[in-house]
């Protein structure tokens, strides 16, 4: 890892303003920087094609509620060399921390999901798969509008895996990740696996409890099974009388792939027909 002097001289860098948690060989801090201003930074050693493929994922395709790659070039310093890009900041707070104060509305949570919808719907256009949608991933700004972040396990359908075809699982977050992710049948994994993540999301958010996790697992293979076998509750949310709101998370959050809507955009109509029902 560069130290705090090494990162002020080569990358610009006028103020170091936090540092995030390091994951694996990348560090990942918000910085004041001085051409751009407060930005985030990420640094990783080595080249990594999946880091690679996550940067040409967002810097390619320019997606609505995805932060914007503002600089990406390689680095050298001593005897470490790798790959650096600068990050619009969005200042906010992530789902998570928001769900910390307390469950959301029918009303902010159906924000949520059109918000949401509409970047997979984006990506399915692009045959892109985040495969990673969770409330830490999710970030709310100032004027209520959410981004979608972190696409490091993202897939694109069109170019060849960077995961070998004998793993057992692919990458995902236990309790999360759609069935197809974990069990790895490659040829099952498109945009109805977000679609999955997202009902797992929105179902958290408006009623305060996990479907699947109960907190007291005792390893991921108790998740995993949950996550296979257990049926949400049908909750009852305040606005949503006749349960069409749930009914439509419910059904993001089908075990089998076939159960789930068709595409994104299906899905984002359903959305719509379900939200003219409630607000009339």
């Amino acid at each position: 890892m560069l130290s705090d002097e090494n990162i002020i001289e080569y990358f610009c860098v006028e103020d170091i303003l936090k540092k995030y948690p390091p994951s694996g060989q990348k560090q990942v801090l918000l910085i004041k920087h001085k051409t751009y201003g407060v930005v985030i930074l990420k640094i990783v050693e080595g080249q990594s094609e999946r880091v690679k493929r996550e940067i040409a994922i967002v810097t390619e395709n320019n997606f609505n509620n995805v932060p914007r790659v503002l600089e990406v070039k390689d680095y050298q310093i001593g005897n470490q060399n790798g790959i650096y890009l600068l990050e619009e900041y969005i200042d906010g707070d992530s789902l998570k921390k928001v769900l910390g104060q307390g469950k959301l509305s029918l009303k902010d949570a159906m924000n949520l999901t059109e918000q949401l919808l509409k970047i997979i719907v984006q990506m399915e256009e692009k045959e892109i798969v985040h495969r990673d949608i969770k409330p830490d991933n999710i970030v709310r700004n100032s004027i209520e509008k959410w981004y979608l972040i972190d696409f490091g396990i993202a897939r694109a359908l069109n170019m060849n895996s960077l995961t070998m075809t004998e793993v057992q699982m692919g990458p995902h977050t236990p309790g999360y990740g759609a069935p197809e992710l974990f069990q790895y049948s490659k040829k099952d994994i498109d945009s109805r696996a977000d679609l999955f993540s997202l009902g797992v999301v929105v179902f958290e958010a408006i009623t305060g409890k996990h479907p699947f996790v109960r907190g007291d697992e005792l390893n991921i293979n108790e998740i995993w099974y949950n996550t296979v076998t257990v049926v949400p509750q049908s909750v009852v949310v305040d606005g949503d009388t006749d349960m069409q709101f749930m009914g439509l998370i419910q059904t993001f959050m089908q075990k089998h792939v076939t159960r789930r809507p068709r595409t994104a955009k299906k899905a984002l109509e359903w959305f719509y027909s379900v939200r003219r029902e409630i607000e009339r």
